[in-house]
This record gives C-alpha cells, sequence and structure tokens, in this order.
C-alpha cells in the first residue's frame, strides 16, 4: 500500500475527513502522472479535493479492492464540480484536462466524471459521476 501525499507535482492535495488515505501504489502513480500546475492552457490547478479513496464504498467497488485502486476528486481549487463544472470555465478545462491527461495512465482501467466516462479506453455508461472524477486502476 501507499499514502496519497498532500503535495503531487505542486498541486495541494486535500481530503474529506473519513479519507482512508492507504491506497494501491498504482493510484499514487496515477496521480503523479495527473496532476500538473499547467495541465489546462491558461488555468493554474492549485488544489483538489479527494473526497473518497479506499473507504465508503462496498465490494465490487474499485474503491475498497485490493489496496484501494479508485479515488474521487471532487473539487478543483477549492470549488465543487457539481456547482462549478457546467458554469466555472477553469473547473471546466482542468476537470476535462484530467480525464484527458488519465487515458494515458498505462494502468487505468475506470475514467468517469462530467467530461466523459470510459472504462478500458472505452465509452461505458454510468451514473453518478457528474460531480466527480473517479478514476481506477487495474
Amino acid at each position: 500500500m501507499a499514502l496519497i501525499p498532500a503535495n503531487i507535482n505542486g498541486v495541494i492535495v486535500e481530503f474529506s475527513p473519513h479519507v482512508n488515505k492507504n491506497v494501491d501504489q498504482k493510484v499514487v502513480s496515477a496521480l503523479k502522472h495527473i496532476l500538473s500546475k499547467n495541465i489546462a492552457p491558461s488555468h493554474v490547478l492549485n488544489k483538489i479535493y479527494i473526497s473518497s479513496a479506499n473507504d465508503q464504498h462496498s465490494f465490487p467497488s474499485r474503491h475498497v479492492q485490493g489496496d484501494g485502486k479508485a479515488v474521487d476528486i471532487s473539487r478543483i481549487n477549492g470549488m465543487k464540480m457539481s456547482v462549478s463544472y457546467p458554469s466555472n470555465s477553469a473547473v471546466k478545462a482542468i476537470t476535462d484536462a484530467l480525464q484527458l491527461k488519465f487515458e494515458s495512465f498505462p494502468q487505468k482501467r475506470e475514467n468517469f466524471g462530467p467530461h466523459f466516462q470510459k472504462k478500458l479506453g472505452r465509452p461505458h455508461q454510468v451514473g453518478g459521476h457528474n460531480d466527480h472524477i473517479h478514476i481506477s486502476v487495474n
């Protein structure tokens, strides 16, 4: 298992109080792959909020499989995606860029969010992900 750090590539990582930060090492590698301050042109990513990691879910969720193979990101720069994704250009651009970047991660499995929903790189419809990005690894 690996611990999700509080700072990745200069991006502050905040956590919901109930988040178990101990996850599969590939999840930490995925976050290192996608997080950068300049992920979206003309917008700066300073901070994300992880609302769930290795917790809160029941099997067969990727959150509780193995050592925790998924994370949910629900805020960008302190703004909730549920409110700001449709109306704030920075939140939308950064969210879309994070999802797009995750598609190039070799061990990607699930990439669900407001921009698109893919499983193993292919479109996969699943409800409940308009207010956060859910990424999971194989």
